[in-house]
């Protein structure tokens, strides 16, 4: 999405700990507003804020966004983000335990009708709204878009990897705008990633430049490396100049990654998971994603 680049006002919904706003500050100038409803991620969103030394740019507000237009004004706005819920909210069986995790999750503090409301309201006409989902939901998505006036104008589908179906949609559209929807070329989650990183490099999360990291290759092997540039280590993996090990397993998927203070620490990360079974490593990755 094109952003106001020299002036401008955003609103990011639903911002959990803040890496939106923050993202979207190394791109405009303009005043950005992020509202989150659980007071830890509220927190740590503000301490990043302050460490990063972008709280002039940024306001953070603990707040539920239902609520929010009230507060800080109807039709102000020019851009409007939301990475919101996914999923209906389940019986109380099927409910996360982890309460955090249950609200970023589940519509328990909203569903997609509020965000799709809210975001109308605040937008001024003209003005742009983008939100991240499920492809399970793109009908809703639609739905609700048109109902409160925002016109869907382009949508992309994401895939975790090229032989796999797309698990996030991105779409974006226009407050009042005319019907012209435009269906992006696919992206792999890879892409995303690595821009994420390259975009996040000047904030603490990405200071540290020693990578450890893990490829899956076309056979469905595993590959751990080290490296003090990541985005360039796996081009030129793909090139087939990264390791003789990689080079007729091409191509490759980067499916993890740690950052450490020193290049001592991230090799021995490295050698640590070179010792482990296959089904060891897998328990090493999904304990750290988690």
């Amino acid at each position: 999405m094109n952003v106001p680049i020299q002036k401008g006002k955003i609103v990011d919904l639903c911002s959990g700990n803040g890496v939106i706003p923050l993202l979207l500050s190394t791109r405009t100038k303009g005043t950005i507003t992020g509202v989150e409803i659980q007071e830890r991620l509220y927190d740590m969103a503000q301490r990043s804020m302050d460490y990063n030394g972008v709280s002039s740019q940024i306001e953070m507000i603990h707040g539920d966004i239902k609520e929010i237009p009230k507060q800080i004004g109807y039709s102000k706005y020019d851009v409007v983000t939301c990475n919101p819920p996914y999923f209906p909210t389940p019986s109380i069986e099927e409910i996360n335990k982890n309460e955090h995790f249950a609200i970023a999750r589940h519509e328990i503090m909203c569903n997609l009708e509020d965000v799709m409301r809210v975001s109308s309201q605040l937008l001024r006409q003209g003005g742009k709204a983008a939100f991240v989902h499920r492809p399970g939901r793109l009908m809703d998505i639609l739905h609700f878009m048109r109902m409160y006036r925002i016109e869907p104008k382009r949508l992309q589908f994401v895939y975790p990897k090229s032989s796999k179906e797309a698990n996030t949609i991105l779409i974006e559209g226009i407050k009042d705008g005319n019907p012209d929807l435009k269906i992006l070329p696919r992206l792999l989650y890879i892409m995303i990633k690595m821009s994420i990183i390259r975009k996040s490099e000047g904030f603490y999360m990405e200071r540290n430049k020693h990578y450890f990291y893990v490829l899956e290759c076309r056979d469905g092997s595993y590959y751990a490396g080290y490296t003090n540039d990541l985005l360039r280590r796996i081009d030129a993996h793909n090139q087939g100049r990264g390791a003789k090990y990689t080079r007729g397993r091409t191509p490759v998927e980067l499916i993890y990654h740690e950052i450490f203070e020193t290049r001592t620490l991230a090799m021995q990360a490295e050698y640590k998971f070179k010792q482990l079974t296959r089904k060891q490593k897998q328990k090493w990755m999904a304990k750290e994603d988690t």
